[in-house]
């Protein structure tokens, strides 16, 4: 979903590919810092490319922008449906999903209770 904060003056409307490109993108990278993904791809094969202005590592930190500025993220429908204080609509391009991965210190890979928490969560996944 296409999300920026309530009352955003360029979300009051569906968008066109080229407006959607032309708006300030945050984007989520948690492996440090990305500014090329899933969406960059989607829009170079439609011959677009956006302007992915903040890269930060988690959607909690992407939707703190969205709400003090006028950027703009592609954020997972639960996320940003559920959250009042943003306006959000569907893309103008079929994005495909993102990978869920599960990071984790070494110093934990072998901890019990981790290894237990990791395996509840897989099994609620799977």
């Amino acid at each position: 979903m296409l999300a920026g904060r309530a009352g955003h003056p360029a979300l009051a409307a569906p968008l066109t590919p080229a407006a959607f490109s032309a708006l300030e993108h945050v984007m989520v990278s948690p492996d440090g810092g990305g500014f090329y993904g899933v969406t960059d791809k989607t829009l170079a094969e439609a011959g677009l490319s956006r302007r992915v202005v903040l890269s930060v590592p988690h959607f909690l930190f992407a939707i703190s922008a969205l709400l003090a500025s006028d950027l703009v993220a592609m954020l997972p429908e639960r996320l940003a449906r559920g959250n009042p204080a943003l306006q959000v609509q569907e893309a103008p391009l079929a994005v495909p999903g993102f990978e869920m991965v599960m990071l984790w210190h070494e110093r934990s890979h072998r901890d019990p209770a981790h290894q237990w928490l990791r395996a509840h969560i897989m099994a609620s996944l799977a």
